[in-house]
């Protein structure tokens, strides 16, 4: 089959009855963001190099497509909203100082792995609160992402909640050897205990850190799984992040649609998470439904020092749900009419519009 016909891997077509679907997401999560006084805001699709570059994500730039533009400047398609939302705060927004509140619903692009099914281009539904450093704001997205869902038609979900400070916490303990840190977290991040177990037993850790990392892999589940992780030998970073979860679940379990557990070590695929942090997944999903997390040191790189929390949802994820729950009910009324009573078609066809109809022409020749 000739290239022209062919669409580029890791992107879709959608066609109508899913775009109706889409919309009916985006029309049910606008109307819970705008009711809790989250206002819309637009990103450019492509910006600076520099400017995502500025969000310090560990392997950046091997998931960013780039381009040069006529002035030879390297371009790059947004791998996120975050980042240009940081950056349009501190330009726009540098002497409001209530809490900002903003929204959106954008396609964003990254380079992804083949093998793994992933989309290279995807629609996500985000929120961002500046300027709140405490959990309530950690609460209010948590929850707020939540409804959306419930909203979208979705109910069957679990917020799985940690913290990047028990992370840093427990990395304080490799001291020395600065690859054996950075191995160690990167089998942390993607979840290969076994080789955290190889490389904790392979090497000189105070018997108290290779306890907690050897202990990781069962640090998941509900809220006594942070009363036993207190059990072990902790630092004040690890200390200070148990404390904050376990404040948050004191707010939280007061919500009864709301199902929660606890993974201290979740690390985030952005690294300019601070805080508390979050994925949801679903059993009708094979890929998370969003996640997001407090990032109170973005805004501080285009020099707009904020406290900041948010989130985004999967568009495409929550599509592979309700794609299979919800029926296409689209029923347009086609209008068959004479060529040469075009004009009075047409009068008809507003009359009918008018009623709230669908209505669909079609000209149809005397032979037929």
């Amino acid at each position: 089959m000739p290239r022209y016909f062919r669409k580029p891997a890791g992107v879709k077509d959608y066609l109508p009855p899913q775009v109706r679907k889409k919309n009916r997401i985006e029309s049910a999560a606008a109307e819970i963001l705008n009711s809790w006084g989250y206002e819309e805001i637009t990103a450019p699709s492509f910006e600076y190099l520099e400017t995502f570059a500025r969000s310090g994500q560990h392997g950046f730039a091997e998931k960013v497509f780039k381009f040069f533009d006529r002035q030879g400047s390297v371009m790059a398609l947004r791998p996120d909203i975050t980042t240009s939302i940081a950056r349009m705060v501190a330009t726009h927004y540098s002497d409001h100082n209530l809490p900002l509140r903003f929204c959106y619903m954008s396609n964003v692009f990254r380079f992804q792995e083949m093998q793994k099914g992933k989309d290279q281009e995807f629609y996500q539904i985000g929120a961002e609160l500046i300027g709140i450093p405490g959990i309530e704001a950690d609460i209010e997205i948590i929850l707020l992402a939540s409804s959306i869902l419930e909203k979208a038609g979705i109910s069957d979900f679990i917020i799985n909640v940690g913290h990047t400070k028990f992370l840093e916490g427990l990395l304080d303990e490799v001291e020395g050897d600065s690859s054996l840190k950075d191995n160690i977290a990167w089998a942390i991040k993607n979840k290969n205990f076994v080789l955290l177990k190889e490389l904790v037993e392979s090497n000189e850790l105070e018997t108290s850190a290779k306890e907690i990392f050897l202990s990781l892999p069962y640090f998941y589940g509900g809220p006594k799984i942070l009363q036993e992780i207190r059990k072990f030998s902790l630092n004040d970073k690890c200390k200070m992040a148990i404390y904050e979860l376990e404040e948050l679940w004191k707010i939280v379990r007061k919500f009864d649609n709301i199902s929660i557990t606890f993974d201290p070590g979740l690390a985030r695929g952005m690294d300019y998470y601070t805080g508390i942090v979050f994925e949801i997944y679903s059993p009708e999903a094979g890929f998370p439904l969003g996640g997001g997390g407090r990032y109170d040191n973005l805004l501080d790189k285009f020099n707009g020092s904020r406290p900041a929390t948010g989130f985004a949802l999967s568009e495409n994820s929550i599509l592979t749900i309700i794609d299979k729950k919800v029926e296409d009910d689209y029923k347009p009324f086609y209008l068959f009419y004479m060529p040469e009573k075009f004009a009075d078609a047409l009068n008809k066809a507003e009359e009918m519009r008018n009623q709230g109809m669908i209505v669909k022409m079609v000209s149809v020749e005397k032979d037929h």
